[in-house]
């Protein structure tokens, strides 16, 4: 077979170590520049083989496609992708690894990990059927290409959601956040190389430290994805029940007029009270969407912040290579490339939590307005109520008090709740020390372009 030429699965699993990490660079077209000795061993080509090859030489035929043109699409609009992988060696072993893709210069940057998370399971079951699906629409319908993917797009997305994720990008933040936390801070533990002196050393200890700021920045935007959650399914909850207390004021309003009559101010002050219960569902119906593009902000930071995770993971990988003798000293080339990915990394995640706070800030806002819609409603209902009394209206009108009543307590309780979150979301901000961060990234961009000595 030559290099062009398909080579043909055997079925022969390769299992990659869990400390063990992939890493190419390729150009705009997908053309391989560069690889690291671990895709060179499990990919079983030779790097003067891979150089200048198409990345997809290790595609599996066995994956779906709609899953590339999904990565594709996020690289091509400059985000970074991601996705599980089945890969096929040149002996027709195949691997699986998580892939992560990034936008680099005029290329693209990968680095590639062993999956570890219960998720990956699920996964390859969801892969065999999409999979299925596409080579029925190309050999059954006659698709083309394109048209196959988009349909094994389709199908992915739905099956994505039946297991509860409410889109591709959440799915994607959480595979990668998974298998970062499983892999257990390995740029502090399977990397370290306390023998290692000089530049190449300060390559190592500026991972260590790196490694420990994301750390904490992760555990702390747990909290933030967290009450993320809980804002958007309480606003959601609240705007439910304040749209009921909108239909139990309309029928009070309904029935006022039909004493309209023998008790004008009973009626004028019916319709007056419906005018704050308006407002707080309009209120909180613009609450709703604000609330979903807050929660895509936090999925994006969680996202960010593993991705530098595994950047730096990647740095100290090879800086332990070059000490253990098993890559030469110019494989430390490779690492101000990844210091940048990291820095972009950075700049996002500062720009993200900006967008944080700025999107909670208002959030904040509209829930006062509501709330001040919801108090000018409770004193006008008041006066209803004792003019329901004084009129002697309790037969036409008393059956609409206790459900007027039971809503809006619940209303008002609701947006206490609403109001106690954003206010515990806003105490829990992430600070986000970019100066710090870079100054880690300086000393490790320093080690690697220096002269080094690994004893």
């Amino acid at each position: 077979m030559g290099l062009g030429g398909f080579h043909l699965p055997t079925g022969a699993e390769q299992f990659i170590g869990p400390e063990e990490l992939f890493f190419s660079t390729t150009d705009r077209r997908g053309l391989i520049r560069s690889g690291n000795s671990v895709f060179v061993r499990t990919s079983r080509f030779s790097l003067d083989e891979l150089t200048g090859a198409p990345h997809n030489i290790v595609r599996h035929p066995a994956m779906p496609s709609g899953v590339f043109r999904l990565m594709w699409d996020r690289l091509l609009t400059g985000r970074p992708a991601g996705a599980y992988v089945r890969n096929l060696a040149k002996d027709g072993s195949h691997y699986w690894v998580f892939a992560t893709m990034t936008p680099s210069g005029d290329g693209f940057l990968s680095v590639r990990m062993a999956p570890r998370s219960e998720l990956f399971e699920e996964v390859k079951r969801l892969y065999k059927y999409v999979a299925d699906i596409e080579v029925e629409a190309a050999e059954r319908h006659g698709m083309d290409r394109r048209e196959v993917a988009q349909v094994g797009i389709r199908r992915l997305e739905q099956l994505l959601g039946e297991l509860g994720f409410r889109s591709h990008d959440d799915f994607l933040t959480e595979a990668l956040s998974t298998e970062i936390a499983a892999r257990e801070g390995l740029a502090s533990s399977a990397y370290a190389r306390p023998e290692a002196t000089g530049p190449i050393a300060e390559v190592l200890a500026g991972a260590g430290a790196l490694e420990a700021m994301l750390t904490d920045l992760v555990e702390r935007l747990e909290s933030y994805r967290m009450l993320s959650d809980r804002l958007v399914r309480s606003s959601v909850q609240v705007l439910d029940i304040a749209r009921r207390l909108d239909r139990a004021v309309a029928a009070a309003q309904t029935a006022s007029a039909r004493v309209a009559e023998t008790a004008p101010v009973l009626h004028n002050v019916a319709q007056v009270m419906a005018a704050p219960t308006h407002t707080a569902v309009d209120t909180l119906e613009r609450l709703v969407p604000r609330l979903t593009t807050l929660r895509s902000y936090v999925t994006d930071l969680r996202f960010r912040i593993a991705l530098a995770n595994l950047h730096n993971d990647m740095v100290a990988a090879f800086a332990a290579e070059v000490v253990d003798g098993v890559a030469p000293h110019t494989a430390l080339s490779e690492v101000p490339r990844l210091c940048d990915a990291v820095h972009e990394s950075v700049r996002e995640m500062s720009a993200r939590a900006r967008q944080v706070n700025e999107e909670l800030r208002a959030i904040l806002s509209e829930v006062a307005v509501a709330g001040e819609r919801l108090a000018e409603f409770r004193r006008f209902l008041g006066q209803w109520r004792i003019l329901v009394t004084r009129h002697r209206a309790e037969r036409a009108l008393g059956d609409l008090v206790r459900p007027i009543d039971e809503e809006f307590s619940a209303s008002w309780d609701g947006m206490d709740m609403l109001h106690a979150l954003g206010r515990e979301f806003e105490s829990s901000a992430v600070p986000f020390d970019v100066e710090t961060l870079d100054a880690q990234l300086t000393r490790i961009r320093a080690g690697a372009v220096g002269p080094h000595d690994a004893s």
